[in-house]
Order: C-alpha cells, then sequence, then structure tokens
C-alpha cells in the first residue's frame, strides 16, 4: 500500500472516531446544563446558546493560527494536537461543577481542538491532487458517519451511565484517534527554509487573494451557518410532528438525525468521484440548489415520515457541498500555504457555527419552528449563485502550479 493511502485510511477511522466521540454527548449538553443547577427553559436554551457558540468563537479565533504553524512544521502534528486536546476537553467537562465551568472548558474546546479541518487538511497534502475530490468526499462521510452514529449511541449510554460518564467515556475515542494518526499515518512534508517573519502574513494574503477563495470560503461559512440554524430546535421541531408527550420521542429524534447522517455518508462516498469528473464548482452549485430545494421543503412537512424522507434527501445533496468547496479550496492553494488556507475556512466554518443555533432560535422564537428552515435554504442558494459569480469554470483538477505563481 503507497503511504498517502495508508495515511488516508487510517485518518478516515480517525475522522470517524473523533466525530462519534465529540456527538456522542454533545446532543445532551441542554440537559448536562440542566443537571449542573439550570432552572427554567428559558435559562437553559439560553445558556444552551452561550454553550454551544463558545467553541466556535475560539475556534475562529485560533483555526488560522493553528493552519499557519501547520505549514511550518507539518500537518500531522497538528492533527495530533487536536485529538489529545479533545481528549484533556471532554474529561475536563466530565467533572465539570457549574455551568460557567463548562462554558470555560467549550472555550478551551475551539481552542485545542479542530480535527475536521487538521484531518482535511493532511489528507489534501497527501493525496494526488487528481485524487483529491474522492479523498476529501471519503473524509467527509467519515464526518457524516460520526454524526450519526455518536448520538444513537450517546443516547443510550446517558441513559444508562448519566452525562458525566458519557462524556468521560467519549474522550476514550479520541483517544484511539490520536494513537491512530501518530503511530498509523506519514507525512510528506518539508518545512520551509526561509525565515523570514512576515512569510506567514504574506502567505495569509496570498490564500486570501487566490480567484475563488473568499467565495469557497463563504459556501463553508454559510453551511455551518445553514447547517446549525436548525440545531437548537430541530427535536423540538419532530416532537411537534411526532406527538408532544408521546412515548420514544427522543429515540424518534434520533433516528431522524441518523437517517440523514447516512445518507449524507454514502452520498459522499459516491460524489467525491462525481466532483473529479464533472467539476467542482459544478458539482457545488447542484448540491447548494438542491440542498436549499429540501431545506424550504422540511418547512411544509407534516409528519415524522416525510421529515425523515426530507433529510435522506437534504443528507445527499449536503454530501456535495462540503467536498467540492474543500477541493475548491485544496485547488486554489500552493501546496506550502494549505494550512493557512483549511485553516482560514475553517475559521469561517466557526464563525458560521457559532451564529447558526443563535439566529435561529431567534428566528424560531419570532416566527414559529418552521421559519429556520426557510433561512437554511435562503442561506445555502445565496451560495450557490456566489460560487457561480466568483469561482472560476474550470478548477485546476491536475498538475500543482509552478512554483513562481502565487496562486495554484
Amino acid at each position: 500500500m503507497s503511504s498517502w493511502k495508508r495515511t488516508f485510511y487510517a485518518s478516515f477511522i480517525a475522522q470517524m472516531c473523533s466525530i462519534t466521540g465529540f456527538s456522542l454527548a454533545m446532543p445532551f449538553m441542554a440537559f448536562y446544563i440542566r443537571q449542573l443547577g439550570i432552572t427554567g427553559d428559558a435559562a437553559v436554551a439560553r445558556w444552551s446558546g452561550y454553550v454551544n457558540a463558545a467553541a466556535g468563537l475560539t475556534m475562529a479565533v485560533f483555526a488560522p493560527i493553528w493552519g499557519h504553524v501547520a505549514d511550518r512544521v507539518g500537518r500531522r502534528p497538528m492533527v495530533i494536537r487536536s485529538m489529545y486536546g479533545g481528549v484533556v476537553v471532554l474529561l475536563l467537562m466530565s467533572v465539570a461543577q457549574s455551568v460557567y465551568h463548562l462554558l470555560v472548558f467549550r472555550l478551551i474546546q475551539g481552542m485545542l481542538t479542530g480535527t475536521i479541518a487538521a484531518l482535511v487538511a493532511l489528507v489534501a497534502g497527501e493525496a494526488p491532487r487528481e485524487r483529491a475530490g474522492h479523498a476529501l468526499g471519503v473524509m467527509q462521510a467519515a464526518v457524516f458517519v460520526g454524526f450519526a452514529v455518536g448520538p444513537l449511541i450517546g443516547g443510550v449510554l446517558a441513559d444508562a451511565a448519566g452525562y458525566r460518564a458519557t462524556f468521560a467515556l467519549s474522550s476514550l475515542l479520541l483517544l484511539a484517534g490520536g494513537l491512530l494518526v501518530q503511530f498509523g499515518t506519514s507525512e510528506s512534508f518539508v518545512a520551509p527554509r526561509d525565515g523570514n517573519p512576515g512569510e506567514g502574513f504574506a502567505g495569509i494574503r496570498a490564500v486570501l487573494t487566490a480567484e475563488g477563495f473568499a467565495a469557497a470560503a463563504f459556501v463553508l461559512f454559510s453551511v455551518r451557518y445553514a447547517n446549525s440554524i436548525t440545531a437548537p430546535t430541530f427535536g423540538l421541531f419532530v416532537e411537534q410532528l411526532y406527538g408532544k408527550g408521546a412515548a420514544m420521542t427522543n429515540t424518534v429524534v434520533g433516528l431522524v438525525n441518523a437517517v440523514g447522517g447516512f445518507s449524507a455518508a454514502i452520498g459522499a462516498f459516491l460524489l467525491g468521484n462525481v466532483g473529479d469528473r464533472w467539476g467542482h464548482k459544478r458539482l457545488l452549485i447542484a448540491s447548494c440548489v438542491f440542498g436549499g430545494a429540501v431545506s424550504l421543503g422540511y418547512a411544509f412537512s407534516r409528519s415524522v415520515l416525510s421529515l425523515g424522507a426530507l433529510r435522506v434527501l437534504f443528507g445527499l445533496g449536503a454530501a456535495g457541498i462540503l467536498p467540492a468547496a474543500n477541493a475548491i479550496v485544496r485547488h486554489l492553494s500552493q501546496d506550502k500555504h494549505m494550512g493557512k488556507a483549511f485553516g482560514l475556512t475553517a475559521a469561517a466554518g466557526s464563525i458560521g457555527w457559532m451564529l447558526g443555533p443563535w439566529s435561529g432560535g431567534e428566528v424560531a422564537a419570532a416566527y414559529g419552528l418552521r421559519a429556520p428552515f426557510v433561512l437554511m435554504a435562503i442561506g445555502v442558494w445565496v451560495s450557490a449563485v456566489l460560487v457561480a459569480v466568483l469561482v472560476r469554470p474550470d478548477p485546476p483538477r491536475a498538475a500543482p502550479a509552478p512554483a513562481a505563481e502565487p496562486v495554484a
């Protein structure tokens, strides 16, 4: 097996471990906040918003910094840092004694973690350019699988052992992922020889001014924003359709989420190759248009069955968005600036992760539980328009750019 394939397979499994670990306990954060002494539905909802937004806030600040460090010391050390950082954070959360402790630990999580961007940068740097779309599609599938499996297992663990034990056990998955990356991957990284202290700022400027990069970054922002808009209220919407007070409501919520996650995972496997052959810009536009239409369909759903069907369709549409956007970022970035590029897009996504739940909660409070889905559709459609206008028609998919060119 070639070195890049061995690294790719190990990274795929590590990504599933990390996302499953984080999603094992995070969906039950509101209940944990209640257990820590916050009473009243309004207060619990407000603190849930603060705690959920905290990691996005600090990750938006630190992701570009870690990206710059990755370009100086390598992407693999950044993956190991994010994995072991996640172990520490989850263990700290398991022993939190107040909601203020939890808020601080979430801020630390944004500072130390970021496994998705770190592993994507590692795989993007090791995979041949002509296989980048496929490799990144499979990596995105690992994310979707983790988000589907984690809540299902986490619900059983939380019921059986409590929230603290669930956080502690989830740290073991991050530990397994970290060990797998440390001992199962390699990186063909060559540290830059120049010692110019201004190179980092020049590199960031080169990435930001690359044609189409801003549009791709905005897509990643809008997708994270759109996907998180309904996070605070999706369970309530399922409950509304299923029947308030009905038995096994939590199981139904978990199943509806899992169906979408598995659908997205299958779609990511299939659409990665499609992007390499058909063109990542075309795939990105088509996926955004389709995903927006499905998002609007949520607002008219009248049953759990129809909602589940829409989750399947949305998963297939969303599966083409992130891999295509990441592939475009990879093609637009020189190898020596790849860490910065994915660090900046991770920061953009983190801002969306911070703003989405806050705005979705406000819209739902003002206009009802169906309104956030309309906002989601608008955000994804706006992304499609920006990609059509700003991203170059034919992103390069073969040879790397000459060394003298600032943009690939």
